[in-house]
């Protein structure tokens, strides 16, 4: 079918394009300092290019130099041009970007408030180190006000976040903490808790001053800043009681907006911490599309914690958070910051799985936690875990040959055997582990890398479990309940395997210096058995030991136990 539409000929559109290229310079010529635009512009064009060599790109930019010096002020508040200054100050030396800081110097305040202009300070931000302190300087006195600004907000954000030192952080964050502290500043303070500790009388200006600065944040939302996130956290420590209850009545549905920095998930766990059951659910409900997300971040997850280690509710819990995380296990348990939230249900407040940070804030905030939530922390431990468990175990199950041997998921594998309460599942789970040590060591007597009995990784697993079946794993978390009394018969299971091996298995492991095996002799419920299977080979178990004196693993303990 032959279209009826008007098609140009290709010289016409050549034209018309030439004819708004044409029109587009005589606009640009037309406008103050025309000239020096279009000269700049087309200089531009030649810099900017990533084939340009070291000589020539040096030579572009004198010439560019020469040609704005002295008029760079002028030129910035517009798109080209704004573009045409980031390039110099990227790819400049440091004299030629300090040049350009200095001409700019008075005016970056209102180049941050500019669409275009704002590229430009991070620029000199990101390149300068010699503008940096000009240029977060800039800000003082500017701080309130720029907070609301939506183009100079995330200027002041990139200052605040990414470039600032600490006494240079709190210079611009005290300004949110009442017209004293924003105008008598002083280098001797580098947070709230300084200024207080030389003038404890201030504190109820202190927490005036912070609410007058967040209340009309809090009422647009804006919330998204860490230099907002420091102001909510010291005022939720500092605040009494009922102005402390108030500001997480406002709080309980933003938290999932501010837990993404360290200073913002400080926040909501003091929310989650001080507030009542009420808030702590709508807290759950608010996270609840974001869980899974939440979970592997760095601060995030340290707020999940708090909300697990505080809500009494845990079929709410179990419904909300939990049922979404199970859905994801395999992921949580391989995530540097994920797996955090599965082993803090599995082991509670263990400092080697949660992070010291989260750690130190949770136990600071006890006594609150007292008085705030009435359930035992065992049974919640208990609750909590019943909602997991399922997952847990057959995830082990499927995954037991990889997972065992990675070193972040192998934690989940250990705690989920012990710690879960037992089921067909949990059998399966363990009979999957077991299958990897009735595999023959073969050749991995030499490497240690490939069965479970020898990998560093998992005989950790495996000696674990093999402990759980006469002692709790030491945990400095006292709340935890006991370990589920019907476990399997963990190190009894593992010597049957060994025992039964028409290969020898005991003894190569033995002689290979594998740690389950000083488990097995060092156990109440398996060391007598064990000792006298290998007692007839003691001689060949003590060669072994002196062919290798660089890696020996358990070899030493091994012979010790069986003279």
């Amino acid at each position: 079918m032959v279209s009826n539409k008007y098609k140009a000929p290709a010289g016409a559109a050549g034209m018309a394009a030439g004819d708004k290229r044409q029109q587009r310079s005589e606009r640009i010529r037309a406008s103050p300092a025309g000239e020096l635009k279009l000269q700049a512009l087309k200089l531009w064009e030649d810099l900017r290019r990533g084939d340009l060599a070291a000589d020539d790109r040096r030579t572009k930019m004198e010439q560019m130099m020469l040609l704005i010096r002295g008029r760079i002020k002028e030129i910035t508040f517009k798109h080209d041009m704004s573009r045409v200054i980031q390039t110099c100050v990227k790819l400049g030396t440091d004299a030629q970007r300090s040049e350009i800081g200095t001409e700019l110097r008075g005016a970056y305040v209102d180049l941050a408030r500019s669409t275009y202009g704002k590229h430009i300070v991070m620029a000199l931000l990101k390149y300068s180190n010699a503008c940096r302190g000009e240029v977060v300087r800039a800000f003082h006195g500017q701080v309130r006000g720029t907070l609301r600004h939506r183009e100079a907000s995330a200027v002041l954000e990139e200052c605040y976040a990414v470039y600032a030192n600490s006494a240079q952080r709190w210079q611009l964050a005290s300004e949110l903490y009442g017209a004293e502290l924003a105008v008598f500043k002083t280098d001797a303070a580098h947070n709230i808790d300084d200024v207080l500790a030389a003038a404890p009388h201030k504190r109820d200006a202190v927490v005036a001053g912070l609410l007058a600065s967040l209340a009309p944040l809090l009422q647009k939302g804006t919330v998204q800043h860490s230099l907002v996130h420091r102001a909510l956290a010291d005022y939720l420590r500092l605040a009494p009681p009922e102005a402390r209850q108030k500001m997480i009545e406002q709080m309980r549905e933003l938290c999932v907006e501010v837990l993404h920095t360290r200073d913002g998930a400080h926040a909501a766990q003091l929310c989650i911490a001080h507030g009542t059951a009420k808030d702590r659910k709508a807290i759950a409900k608010s996270l609840r599309p974001y869980v899974q997300r939440v979970a592997r971040e760095e601060h995030g997850h340290a707020v999940l914690v708090s909300l697990l280690d505080c809500m009494d509710d845990t079929v709410y819990a179990g419904k909300t958070l939990l049922a979404e995380l199970a859905g994801s296990v395999a992921e949580l348990a391989a995530d540097q910051h994920g797996r955090r939230v599965l082993l803090y249900v599995l082991a509670g407040r263990h400092p080697q799985y949660v992070g010291s940070d989260a750690l130190r804030i949770m136990q600071a905030t006890d006594a609150a936690r007292s008085v705030t939530s009435k359930k035992d922390a065992a049974t919640r431990h208990r609750e909590l875990t019943a909602h997991v468990a399922p997952a847990l175990m057959r995830w082990v199950a499927d995954t037991a040959p990889t997972s065992v041997f990675l070193p972040l998921p192998s934690q989940t594998v250990a705690e989920a055997l012990v710690r879960c309460p037992p089921g067909a599942d949990k059998q399966l789970a363990w009979d999957a582990l077991l299958a990897l040590v009735a595999r023959p060591i073969g050749d991995d007597v030499h490497d240690g890398d490939k069965h479970v009995l020898l990998s560093p990784v998992a005989s950790r697993v495996l000696s674990l479990c093999i402990r759980a079946e006469y002692s709790t794993p030491s945990s400095p978390d006292a709340s935890l309940p006991p370990l589920p009394a019907d476990n399997p018969a963990f190190g009894s299971d593992v010597l049957r395997v060994l025992a039964e091996d028409e290969d020898g298995l005991l003894l190569q492991a033995a002689c290979a210096g594998a740690f389950p095996v000083r488990a097995l002799m060092e156990s109440p419920v398996t060391g007598t058995r064990t000792r006298e299977l290998l007692r007839p080979h003691a001689k060949q178990i003590a060669a072994a030991f002196a062919a290798k004196p660089q890696r020996p693993r358990a070899l030493p303990q091994i012979v010790e136990l069986l003279a």
